[in-house]
C-alpha cells in the first residue's frame, strides 16, 4: 500500500491543508484536503471515503469533489449511521451545494452512502476495513485498513481511551493524532491527544501487544508545530520507538 497524507494538520494556511488520506490513489479517509491537494485526475480515480466524524475540518472537501466528479458516476461515502444523519442533513441537504446524494440524477448521483457497523470487517474496494469507535467531542470511529498481510489503523480524531480499540487492531503503522502541547491537556481532554497522553496510549498498547508500531501524527496546530515536535521527540526517545509528525504530501510505503 501506498499511502499519502494529503494534509496533516488541523488548521489551514497558504502552507498547510487540513486532513485527509488517499491510500493507492483510490480510498481516501477524510476528506479535509482532498481536492486542495490533488489535480482534477486524481480526484476522478477516487472510488471511496472513509468518514471518521462529521467535524467540518474533516468532511469540507466532500462537496468540490462531488461536484468535480459527479459527471463521472458515483462515489461511495461510508461512514456510521450517526455521520451520514449528519453529513445528509447539513452538508448534504441542498441548502450549501446542489444535494449530491441526487445529483447529477437519483439513478447516479455524486455520492451514495454505505453505512458501516462498528467491529464488523468489509471489503471496499480491495481493502479489509474495520471501523473501531474512538474516543472524541462527538460521535467518531478509527478505520484498521488492510490488504495483503499489511495494515494500518488510522484513529481519527480521539482523546485517550485507546485501549478499547488495541484488541481488536495488530498495525504495522499507527496514524493518530497529537492536536497541542501538553500545556492544553486540560483544554484538549474531551477529544485530543497531546503528547503525554499519546505516550500513555502507547504504553497500553506495548503491554497488551508486545509491540510498538512506526507512529505518524496528524492534525497537530500549525501555529503550534514546533512545541507539539520537542514533546514528541522526547516520547519517542523514551519509548525507543519511531514517532513522526506528518507532512502536506507525506508518503509512505507499507
Amino acid at each position: 500500500m501506498e499511502i499519502q497524507i494529503l494534509g496533516a494538520h488541523n488548521l489551514e494556511s497558504v502552507e498547510t491543508k487540513l486532513v485527509s488520506i488517499l491510500v493507492d490513489d483510490v480510498l481516501a479517509l477524510d476528506a479535509g484536503s482532498l481536492t486542495s491537494s490533488l489535480p482534477f485526475a486524481a480526484q476522478q480515480r477516487i472510488k471511496a471515503i472513509l468518514i471518521t466524524h462529521h467535524h467540518f475540518d474533516h468532511v469540507r472537501d466532500i462537496l468540490p469533489l462531488g461536484l468535480a466528479t459527479g459527471y463521472l458516476g458515483t462515489t461511495k461515502l461510508y461512514c456510521t449511521a450517526t455521520a451520514a444523519e449528519i453529513l445528509g442533513s447539513h452538508l448534504l441537504d441542498g441548502t450549501l451545494y446542489p444535494d449530491l446524494t441526487r445529483w447529477p440524477s437519483p439513478q447516479s448521483p455524486a455520492f451514495r452512502f454505505h453505512i458501516l457497523e462498528t467491529h464488523t470487517p468489509q471489503t471496499i474496494e480491495g481493502y479489509s476495513v474495520v471501523a473501531l469507535p474512538v474516543h472524541h467531542a462527538v460521535a467518531a470511529v478509527g478505520y484498521q485498513v488492510a490488504q495483503g498481510g499489511r495494515s494500518f489503523f488510522y484513529t481519527g480524531d480521539t482523546g485517550s481511551g485507546l485501549a478499547s480499540c488495541w484488541p481488536h487492531t495488530s498495525p504495522q503503522l499507527l496514524i493518530t493524532e497529537v492536536t497541542g502541547p501538553d500545556r492544553l491537556e486540560e483544554v484538549l481532554r474531551a477529544g485530543h491527544l497531546t503528547p503525554q497522553a499519546l505516550r500513555q496510549e502507547l504504553v497500553e498498547f506495548q503491554k497488551l501487544k508486545g509491540y510498538l508500531p512506526a507512529v505518524v501524527l496528524v492534525h497537530f496546530n500549525s501555529q503550534l508545530e514546533s512545541e507539539i515536535k520537542e514533546e514528541v521527540e522526547r516520547v519517542s526517545r523514551e519509548l525507543a520507538t519511531p514517532i513522526s509528525l506528518a507532512y502536506d504530501g507525506m508518503k509512505i510505503r507499507l
